[in-house]
């Protein structure tokens, strides 16, 4: 089985790219200003999400740039993508608004879930890691809330997730559905 796995390395402006079969061997090229999180889409392309400039970069896995896509204008401090099973994506980000967004392949929001920072349903505080779990649904790392919330696919509803952690989450910051094994993993970034 071939594994490759990709980091964003935000300080120095670039994404690694790792071989965890064989070799082990270790690449890296450069990206925009502050990558904050990236995906790998179902056409096996390495979309980077570029906080500084507010803007996603699609990528070959070896490091070609295939596309720049600006988002939004109302879109502040993007922090990750995820693609789901439409094509379409889901990006969440801070600023005025704390919300997780669709996007059109122009990176136009479609619709959004969340708006003034808080801390009920409707509401999120620093949005962070994204996952699509087997249902379609989008699962959002609420960080300073201390919580997962699940919202549907059409982003009008949410309910929280329950996590059974001692002491409880601290800070949940990035999130990986594995499909293949039901799973959800989970990394916390509290200070």
């Amino acid at each position: 089985m071939h594994l490759t796995i990709y980091a964003a390395d935000y300080d120095n402006h670039s994404v690694h790219r790792v071989e965890l079969s064989g070799s082990n061997a270790v690449s890296k090229w450069s990206v925009g200003r502050y990558p904050a999180g990236l995906t790998v889409d179902s056409a096996k392309n390495v979309i980077v999400v570029i906080a500084c400039e507010c803007q996603l970069q699609k990528f070959t896995t070896h490091g070609t740039l295939l596309q720049t896509i600006q988002l939004q204008t109302d879109i502040e401090c993007p922090i990750q993508v995820v693609e789901l099973f439409s094509g379409q994506f889901v990006i969440s980000h801070r600023g005025p608004h704390h919300r997780a967004c669709l996007l059109d392949v122009k990176g136009a929001v479609v619709r959004s879930y969340g708006g003034t920072p808080g801390s009920d349903l409707t509401t999120m505080n620093y949005p962070a890691g994204l996952a699509v779990d087997k249902h379609g649904n989008i699962l959002v790392a609420d960080q300073f809330n201390n919580r997962l919330l699940v919202l549907d696919r059409s982003l009008t509803s949410a309910r929280e997730m329950s996590v059974s952690v001692d002491g409880g989450l601290k800070g949940p910051y990035s999130l990986w559905y594995d499909k293949s094994r039901g799973r959800l993993y989970i990394g916390e970034w509290s200070e």
